[in-house]
């Protein structure tokens, strides 16, 4: 799954795929790992900054999930030195009310704010380690333009991410088509939660800290109304540009305010912050109900 990196030791063939856990909680570290390993995971565990250096160095995983409140070292540096060791180092970042987008500019994929859920730290890593491991396996795709209607139950699938963005390989490093996909699957999970289903961001914090969001998403998606509502999404390489729109069929929202408010606050600011620094634009259709993506490419030649 990993190419080899300078200063990384490849994990043996067939290995299940690695997840290196860095906290300084005794307890927290071990129910992620605990957690991760039900979902097929292999998982070491480092409590501080020196250690998670010398374990990611030897251990190679295919996702690291760094707190960044370490009792050694400022986590944002210890992030800095594991994409050194490998530039296409994938990280979590798991923070409290840390500098999330320091973190994005450092070089993180992604990041989760505490209190978490686990079954979003699962689903988190899962996408991440797949997304991973298709770039190292794909095939560059055709140039033309890609386009889906998808149901919004396949659509909250995010199966779809990996053929919307084959077209990149060989155009963009691994670490970038892997920050794409991020962006791409963050803008459809939008237009299906707080699109097609109309779950607003306060609806789903509260169902989250309630621990009941499934079973609001499957009410929902039980609702006649929706029963029929697609996402329709296009990507296309052409001009130097990788471009992806995505539209539901939702009422739309204010895409302003939300521009406003603090980066990555709340949920919904979660994913147009993760959109924002994978992507060059980020431009919203007049209702909000539709939403382009849009990453420069290096030329060829």
């Amino acid at each position: 799954m990993d190419n080899p990196q300078p200063g990384r030791t490849p994990p043996p063939p067939a290995a299940l795929p690695r997840v290196l856990v860095v906290d300084d909680e005794d307890a927290l570290r071990s129910i992620f790992r605990r957690t991760l390993e039900r979902e097929g995971f292999e998982v070491a565990e480092a409590s501080d900054g020196g250690q998670a250096v010398e374990r990611f160095r030897g251990y190679a995983p295919a996702v690291t999930v760094l707190d960044v409140a370490l009792p050694d070292r400022d986590g944002i540096s210890v992030l800095a030195e594991l994409r050194e060791l490998d530039p296409a180092a994938v990280i979590i970042i798991v923070t409290g009310q840390g500098d999330v987008e320091t973190a994005l500019r450092a070089g993180a994929a992604s990041f989760l704010r505490k209190p978490l859920r686990l079954a979003d730290l699962a689903r988190e890593v899962r996408h991440l380690v797949a997304w991973r491991s298709q770039v190292a396996a794909g095939a560059p795709a055709a140039r033309g333009a890609i386009h889906l209607s998808l149901g919004t139950t396949e659509a909250r699938e995010l199966a779809a991410v990996g053929e919307l963005t084959l077209p990149l390989l060989g155009l963009l490093d691994e670490a970038e088509v892997l920050g794409v996909r991020i962006g791409v699957a963050e803008m459809i999970a939008n237009a299906v939660e707080h699109g097609n289903l109309g779950i607003s961001a306060s609806e789903k914090e509260a169902a989250l800290a309630d621990g009941r969001f499934d079973h609001l998403v499957a009410s929902r998606l039980a609702m006649p109304e929706n029963a029929a509502k697609r996402v329709w999404i296009e990507s296309r390489v052409s001009d130097g540009e990788f471009r992806v729109a995505v539209r539901d069929e939702g009422a739309g929202f204010d895409w302003r305010a939300l521009a406003a408010a603090e980066p990555g606050a709340t949920l919904a600011g979660r994913g147009v912050l993760l959109a924002g620094f994978h992507f060059d634009e980020v431009r919203w259709n007049e209702p909000g109900n539709e939403v382009t993506l849009v990453k420069r490419l290096p030329r060829l030649g």
